[in-house]
């Protein structure tokens, strides 16, 4: 039986701060390269449905690959094990579209707009989710 040790206050603090950080980086990293790849000439990808899709699959991987690794070393990694069932495929579906549908909308919206309005939008629809 494994016992669990106590974590102290500063260190909590500094593991919230730590994921906040990290969680902010990537996701203004994102939009950027997002809007890069969708609007620039130097790419000139016109298929944001390709470019959602694709980052789907590397989530999906990459997720499958910190799940594996935590299995294997879980002293040096802490991630949840991914356990597939028809019936959580199937309660996970509506979502998982809706999540689908969002990303696809949020790479049409930059391909179309700029940065700042994409994220004055992005900011009024938080007080829909609330």
């Amino acid at each position: 039986m494994a016992v669990k040790v106590q974590e102290s206050l500063p260190s909590k603090y500094i593991r919230i701060f730590v994921v906040v950080s990290c969680y902010w980086f990537v996701s203004i990293s994102l939009v950027f390269v997002n809007k890069y790849l969708l609007s620039s000439d130097h790419f000139k990808i016109n298929a944001p449905l390709f470019v959602t899709c694709f980052q789907c699959v590397v989530t999906v991987a990459l997720c499958s690959v910190l799940s594996f690794l935590a299995a294997v070393v879980p002293s040096l990694i802490s991630f949840p094990s991914v356990k597939i069932s028809v019936g959580i495929l199937r309660a996970v579906l509506p979502l998982s579209l809706i999540f689908v549908a969002m990303i696809t909308f949020n790479n049409l919206c930059l391909k179309y707009v700029g940065v700042p309005f994409y994220y004055i939008g992005r900011s009024l629809t938080t007080v829909f989710n609330v």
